[in-house]
Formats: C-alpha cells, structure tokens, sequence
C-alpha cells in the first residue's frame, strides 16, 4: 500500500499572512488582469491633475472603477477584466470627455491620453477610435484570440490545437487531427525549438495554473485566450508558452448558446506512394458529433453571477496504422490487414460562480470535469523500442478511462485605488485507467526489432495525479515619484506535485518477448505491481517592478526564488511474478533554490504609442520531477538474453536466468540502482529576445522579433558505474544501407562500433545518476519572426507570421559510450509560415480560413548492429546490439507539409438572437503530407508512420441569445 504524507500547513499559513501583511496603499493582480493608464491635458498640451477618470463595463460586476489624475496628470486603472470600456474624464471649467469603443484584452496596458477642452462641465465631447493595438508597458510577446472569433468565424474543431495553429512561434506536434480526443487529442506543440511538457509549459485558467498534460476546459467556454509565447516577468516560472483560458463570468444579462457540428470525410487521402511506404490504413473518420451548450448571467444583480457550460464529443475513427488484425493470411506486413475503427468520447463540464462582496471585495469559485473514453489508444512499447506505428494491431493498444479535473478558488479586493490583493487556491489533476483489450488478456507483450512489429497485450496501468496550487500576490502603487512611476508586486506561488502511476499485475504475464525478424532474443521481466507515491513540491517567491521612466520608457524588472523539494515517502509493495514484497524508507532527493532575474524595455519610440522597441533577458528555473527516479516502489524493467527451449515462442521458467549478476542479464531500470547526486544543479534556460511594434492603422499592427535561447545546467540520468572508458573493444562493421541487409547495392562504409569490458558486466555495474551536462554541451535555439495582426474590425480580421528557427540540440544529452557519438547534434532550421483571418459580407454571410505551412519533417538513417556480424567478425559478447546514427540529422526529408481550413457561414438575426449555419472544409486542398517517417534501416525503412489526416466536411449551427 502506498504511504501517505501530512498536507503541508503552507497553504494557510501564507494566505493568512498576505492577507494581514497588505498595507493601506497596496495593489495587486494576477495575470488575467488588465489596465488602462493615461495622461491628461489641457489644448496647449499642460498637464492636468485631479481629473476625474471613470471607467465603465459590463465586464465589471461592480459596473464601474474611478480615479483622479495625480500631479503630473496621470491615472492608472492596474486590475481591470478584459471586456469592452468607456472611459469618462471629467474636471470643473472644461467639458467632460468620453472614449467609447474601449477594447480591452486579458493581460494588456492600454495607453489612453485625453486633451480637454475649457466649456462647462455640462457639455460633454464623446469620441470613438479604435483601440490600442500596441502595448507601450508590457513586455511579454504573444497574442490574445478572441473565443468568439475562434468559434463563430474561424473553421475548426475549437481545440487548443486551433490556437497554436493561429499563433506564431507555436507549432503543433500532437494532438491536432481533427476528430481526434483523449490522448490523441491532448495538445502538444512546440515553442521556438522548446517541446511542451509539465516543465516547459505554463496552463492556466483565470490566471490559475493547472497540470500542463491536462485536456484544458471547452475553448467555446471562454471569453478569449491569452497565448504569451516569450518574454515573461517573474509571475512565470517556466520558459515555455503560457495560456491562460479566461472563462465566461456570466452577467446581469442573461446569455447563453446552443450549438452542434458533425463532421465526416468525403474520401480518403492515401495513395499508392503511401502504399508502397507501408502505410496501409490511413485515418479515416466515419463520424464526430460535436454539441455543446452554455448560460451566464445574474442570480443578483451587481452581486452574484454564474456561468455553466456543457459539451460532449463523439467519434468514430481510425488512426493512422491500427488495424483490426493480421487479416485474412494470418500474416501482418502483407497489406491485407483491415482499418478499425474505435469509439471515443468525450464530456465536459464546467460551472464557475462569481461574488461581488462588496464594492471592495470579490469570491469568485470555478470548477470543470472530464470524461475522456476511447476503445483503443496509446501504446507504451518495451526495450526502449522504435515502433512503427503504421502496423498497430488492434490488441496492442489500451482501452481507457480518462477524468480530469479542476477547482480553483479565489479573493481579491481593492480596499483603494492603491489597494488590491488576489489570493487563488485549487487543484487539479486526473485519473487515468489503461486496460487491456479482451483479445489480448491472455497474449504477453511482443515487439520484433526486425519489422519493427510490437503484438500481444499491452502494459496496463492507473494513474491518480494530483497538484495543488497556492498563489498569492499584492502590488502597491506608490504615491508620487522617485525617478519616474514604480508599479511594485510581491507574490508567492506554492505547487505540490504528487505523481502516483500504479502499475497492476497483467493477466498474461509480467514481462515483454523481444524477437529478432520471428527469432527469440531477449526477455524483459517487471516488477509489478507497484501502487508508487511520488512528490516534487515548489515554493516560489517573487518581486517585480514596472518603472515607468517619464511617458516614453518603461522598465519591467524581476526578481524570482524558486526552491524545489523532491522526496519519495515511506511505502510498500506486495509480491509480484519477478519481485518479492518489500517495505522502503522515505528518500530524500533534492532540497534546491535558485534566483532568476528578468529584465526588460519597452521604448516608445516617437512617443506617440504607435512604435515600441523592446528588449527581455530572463532566467528561467526549470521544475523536474525527480522523486519517481528514486522511489524503489516504482514500475522497473530489467532485460535478459532469452532461449526458447520448448519452441513456443514463449517465456517458460528455467529459459532465462534471472541472477542480475549472471550471463543472461543485459540493463535493468530498477530504481534501487539509481543513486542520488549531492552536486546537481536543477536546469535552467536564459532567453534573450528584440524586436519591434509598429501600429500600420487603427487595428492593425506589425511585429519584428528576434530571439535567442540557451539551456544551462541540463542533465540526464546515465550509469556512472559503467563509464565512457569501460568501452574499449572496438569492433568494425558494414554499414547494410537503408535495405539493412550487407553485400546489396546501397551499402555504406565501414563504421566502428564499441563493446564494453566485459568487467564491467553484470547489475553490480549499473548505477544510474541524474548529472549535469559537461561543458560545451548545451542545446540553443536562434529564431527570426515577422507577424501582422489585424484586430477584428470593419468586418474583417487577419493574422500572419513567419517564424524560422535555428536548433543546435544534442540528440543524446551525456555521450555514454564511443556509440553516442556519431551525428550527435540536430543543427536543422524548422519554419512555419501561418496565415488566417475572415470577411464579412453583405447579408451576414462570411468567410474564414486558417492556413499553415511546416517545414518538411526532417530525420536521421539509423541502424541497429547485432551481436553477431553478417561478415564473420567478432561479435558483441556483452552488449546484445548497438544503435548507431549513419548520417547527419535532417538528412532525411520529406515535403513541406501544408494545412488549409477553411470556413463559409450564414448568420440569421431574431432581434437580440442569432442563428449561425457554417460548413467547414478541413484539409480543403486533402494533402497527404508525411508528417512522421521511420529511417531505421531494415525492412521498414522509409515507412511513412503518419500524415495529414484527409478532408472533412463539418456541417455546424450555433443559436447564440
């Protein structure tokens, strides 16, 4: 039974003391937060101070905030929703003002300057201009997408997926087919050269952060998305992409829709190319539904708000490869195998209250659910194995149960204009359950390394991931000034990390059958089963300052202290089929902390706020989960030489043996043998960026970028017991050629590869360490960016980039052997060109496209050497093969992968209703562009192992009130 830990008092303790600590005169806000500042004048240009400055929204529960021009004739509104603002300047001898059409977006400083006109107070100028589009203040880089632009006039499915395909510097690398849910349709993307994962990517909802490998709440559920892709203050941790989803809050008005969408596709999208690449079964989609619907509005007035959203997602389609069995031959790799097609589907649920205390303080409590299913999803291959996805049988993949969920609470007030704290709790996270298909329950686990084939049962296992939040902030505006204007804020960001992944026994054995082209080789045994605990917690605390030198400079300035505790508590696991039960003591890995500095300008150039330099440095701490890397309750594998005595190619007791010292034995993962490093540094990456905001006209502006990544202090895990010197046999073979077969046609050279002394061999030679990096093996990415954004307005919208970036990655992060050094570093470019926006015609009817064109996906030909040499040399006695690269990386290319979407609607008005019909043509041009290939050479290589999945038709009707 895993042990359990107290919940640290932390999270009382903290809001207690922000709360008793604020002074009179103190300000905060979180990163949902808007502003609207300015300075005011008179017609000669002198500056006016007590102006009365209002600023009103239906966005505002209290409806509207005030404010008085200080004695230079500024006013700062710092904590403001986004929504759309009037905003009203009123002083005795001159005529009241009013800026109507105020567009303001999550995140945003707009800079609003009045002149006013001596006339009685009675007379009142009311002005409408387009809003700012450039940020004069903030420094961190990205866009903000209007939910009802995504929803209403762009095509899609209204995924995250949808917005890093809008967005410039992000690039999708999972998640996006259309029809895809649950895993499959997880979002993944990749950020100037950095991959999103847990610790390179911040997720939040209304400013709150959630597990980043979480599906995110109904994109149609939200007002907008707030995409910040580079340049973060010190509010943000990590160096990847952060989101933040801001939810509907409802309304004195009662608002609400109804929508529904079904998809299916004309026709498939493989060709004899393709076919003769492998790749049999492409997707195809038989149907996705897609209905949702959602309400806000009043319970009392200018009090209590709600909002609640519900949508469900079904699918039935193939994925690219699965295949219902080895078809009608009884062989798989025969080409008569047959698509099938899984059921998924997926529900969520969100409701989110919002209570106006006073006019000082506000509750506001949200929370959303999950329910992810799908017949047939991921697979998890064994021996650290290359699959090839385009033949995945049936059996191999896992049935499961996804739940996710989240609940944040949160307190802010604004006891003055000078005063305003914010203070959110919650958590997040999921249960998970991978089963085992009924065909395979009683099959072991199979993987052939010859046709790259992985057959039998897949591993099941249960995940129950759990993270805790606390954040807490304040800011105070200090009166007058010392040098120019400081905007100071202090926070504290607390998140407890449990990572519980139960590993269950399997009914067909605990263990794994590694083949090589149908001849037994190597056995791989597990310790199941195992219920781990596992926990990484980070308290953080940071001070930032945004120093507005005079009206024309603004300096933002962090500072961060991130301090990381990894430990594994005290737990225990029962008896499996390769494991004894044991009880283990509590582990304590790391207990680390560490400043990061940011840095940053914004110069507005002609002072006009049309044209804003700017400039970031940053330091970024990056969180790592380390604890499961030392919790002896974990899921662990250890491989052995296998001999199939009996010829049932099958393990039976006595054909291996299982002594971790003795003949047999090869690796083993088994976190008893991993060992702790006093010396590690936790990794960390700096980020230099430049560029350049140009307003072209009201609404539309352009952007030049150019930015700079390095990663420092970057470690892997590697077997200190058995060093780089330990590999001192050479050994000299052919390289086969892409057929992987020697003596044909298109053989290589002659290549060396190593074996290591033999001793070093056996378990008492496996010490697995997390180290760092040595000198000169960091990775950095260069990157160069050109975008224009045009602001919906005047019944059109667009946006477009270019992005090309620069990777200089090592391939294996510490070279543990002579082996790992052979084309080691991807020096490739990777570019994206992105285009979409709508019109608008007469009568309402529209149109809408979203466009992206990738840089073909490069690869790298790699070969698996044998222990025995096809040409009679010596043969590898203590290895069982070696894995050696042949070529450089990105030698292998395929073509430029285009994605076009495009979208027609009609809209319908019934006075303050409306009703949306659209058709969407995904993939409009059915491009069958290879986005993944197999380059192992062999029988398999070139095999195309994904593509862009074929046209659909999506027919939708959206009811909005």
């Amino acid at each position: 039974m895993a042990g359990k830990t107290d919940r640290s008092p932390w999270s009382c303790v903290v809001v207690l003391a922000v709360l008793g600590w604020l002074p009179a005169g103190a300000a905060a806000q979180n990163l949902s937060s808007s502003a609207i500042e300015g300075t005011v004048t008179d017609q000669q240009a002198q500056v006016l101070p007590g102006v009365t400055v209002t600023a009103s929204s239906p966005a505002l529960q209290v409806g509207q905030v005030m404010t008085t021009t200080d004695g230079e004739g500024h006013y700062r509104f710092a904590d403001l929703v986004r929504g759309d603002y009037t905003v009203k300047f009123e002083l005795s001898g001159f005529q009241a003002l009013v800026r109507e059409g105020l567009q303001l977006n999550a995140g945003f400083t707009a800079r609003v300057d009045a002149a006013l006109t001596i006339g009685g107070l009675t007379e009142t100028v009311v002005v409408s201009s387009a809003s700012p589009v450039v940020d004069v203040a903030s420094t961190r880089g990205g866009q903000t997408v209007d939910t009802q632009l995504l929803t209403v006039e762009l095509p899609g499915n209204k995924t995250m997926a949808d917005l890093v395909q809008m967005t410039a510097g992000l690039t999708n690398t999972a998640g996006e087919n259309p029809g895809a849910l649950g895993l499959r349709g997880r979002p993944r993307f990749n950020s100037y050269g950095i991959n999103s994962d847990n610790s390179n990517t911040t997720m939040m909802i209304d400013g709150f952060q959630i597990i980043a490998n979480n599906p995110l709440p109904d994109v149609g559920a939200t007002e907008e998305v707030d995409v910040k892709t580079f340049g973060h203050s010190a509010e943000v941790k990590e160096i990847g992409a952060a989101m933040n989803m801001i939810v509907k809050s409802g309304g004195n008005d009662l608002r609400g829709s109804l929508g529904t969408a079904y998809s299916r596709q004309p026709s498939g999208n493989l060709d004899d190319d393709l076919r003769k690449r492998g790749l049999v079964v492409g997707q195809e989609l038989q149907y996705f539904s897609d209905s949702g619907v959602d309400l806000g509005g009043r319970i009392i007035r200018d009090t209590l708000w709600f909002f609640g959203s519900y949508r469900e997602r079904r699918a039935k389609t193939s994925q690219v490869g699965l295949v219902r069995d080895a078809g009608p031959d009884g062989k798989y790799l025969t080409g008569d195998e047959e698509a099938v097609f899984p059921k998924q589907l997926a529900r969520n649920a969100a409701v989110k209250l919002s209570y106006q205390i006073s006019r000082k303080f506000q509750l506001i409590g949200y929370t959303t659910r999950d329910r992810s299913f799908n017949e047939a999803d991921i697979q998890i291959a064994p021996f650290g194995a290359t699959v090839d996805f385009a033949h995945s049988p049936y059996e191999q993949t896992n049935p499961f149960d996804w739940r996710p969920y989240v609940y944040t609470g949160e307190l802010r007030g604004t006891p003055s204009n000078r005063l305003l704290f914010d203070v959110q709790y919650g958590k997040s996270g999921y249960k998970l359950d991978y089963g085992v298909q009924e065909e395979a329950l009683t099959k072991p686990t199979m993987y052939d390394r010859t046709t790259l084939m992985l057959t039998g049962s897949n591993i099941p296992h249960l995940s129950d991931f759990n993270f805790w939040v606390l954040d807490a902030n304040a800011t105070f505006l200090p009166p007058g000034e010392f040098l120019g204007r400081h905007e100071l804020k202090f926070g504290y960001h607390l998140q407890r990390r449990d990572n519980h992944s139960v590993r269950p026994r399997n009914q067909a054995g605990d263990y794994a059958l590694l083949f090589d082209n149908g001849v037994p080789a190597e056995f791989e045994s597990n310790n199941a089963p195992v219920d781990p605990t596992a926990w990484d917690n980070v308290n953080s605390f940071y001070v930032t300052d945004q120093w507005r030198m005079g009206r024309r400079v603004t300096l933002n300035l962090g500072l961060r202290y991130d301090h990381q505790h990894s430990f594994v508590p005290e737990q225990s696991r029962e008896a499996g089929m390769f494991a004894p039960a044991a009880t283990f003591e509590k582990v304590e890995v790391l207990k680390y902390g560490h400043l990061a500095p940011r840095v940053a300008l914004a110069w507005d150039v002609t002072g006009s706020g049309r044209t804003v330099a700017k400039a970031t440095y940053g330091w970024f701490n990056t969180e790592s989960i380390l604890a499961d890397n030392y919790n002896r309750n974990a899921s662990y594998t250890t491989r052995y030489r296998w001999r199939d005595l009996n010829g049932n190619k099958n393990y039976d007791p006595g054909e291996v043996n299982l002594d971790v010292n003795g003949p047999d034995f090869i690796s083993t993962t088994n976190t008893a043998n991993s060992l702790l490093n006093p010396d590690l540094k936790l990794a960390h990456v700096q980020e230099v960026t430049a560029s350049i905001e140009h307003e072209l006209f009201p609404s539309m502006s352009v952007r030049g970028l150019y930015l700079y990544r390095r990663s420092g202090d970057q470690f892997a895990s590697i077997n200190v017991l058995r060093p780089y010197s330990a590999f001192n046999i050479p050994l000299t073979r052919k390289d086969p050629g892409p057929d992987g077969v020697v003596n044909t046609a298109d053989d290589g050279g002659f290549v060396t590869i190593y074996d290591y002394d033999p001793a070093y061999r056996g378990s008492r030679f496996v010490g697995n360490q997390n180290v760092n990096r040595p000198a000169g093996r960091d990775d950095w990415y260069h990157a160069l960016e050109a975008a224009v954004m045009k602001r919906h307005a005047d019944r059109w919208s667009l946006q477009a980039s270019y992005t090309a970036t620069k990777y200089h990655r090592w391939i294996v992060a510490i070279a543990q052997n002579p082996n790992d050094d052979h084309f080691p570093l991807d020096e490739a470019w990777r570019w994206a060109l992105k285009l979409n926006g709508n019109y608008e015609f007469k009568h309402d009817i529209g149109i809408g496209a979203i466009m992206e064109f990738l840089n073909p996906p490069p690869g790298q030909r790699t070969y698996t050497f044998r222990a025995a040499d096809p040409l009679g040399g010596a043969p590898l006695r203590q290895l069982t093969t070696v894995n050696l690269r042949l070529e450089p990386f990105g030698a292998q290319k395929e073509q430029t992968v285009p994605i076009m979407n495009l979208r027609a609607g009609k809209k319908f008005r019934f006075g303050k209703t409306m009703l949306q019909v659209s058709v969407d043509a995904l993939n409009v041009i059915n491009s069958n562009s290879v986005k993944a290939a197999s380059y192992v050479s062999g029988p398999g290589f070139g095999n195309v192992t994904d593509v862009v999945p074929p046209r659909q038709i999506r027919v939708g009707m959206q009811y909005m009130f």
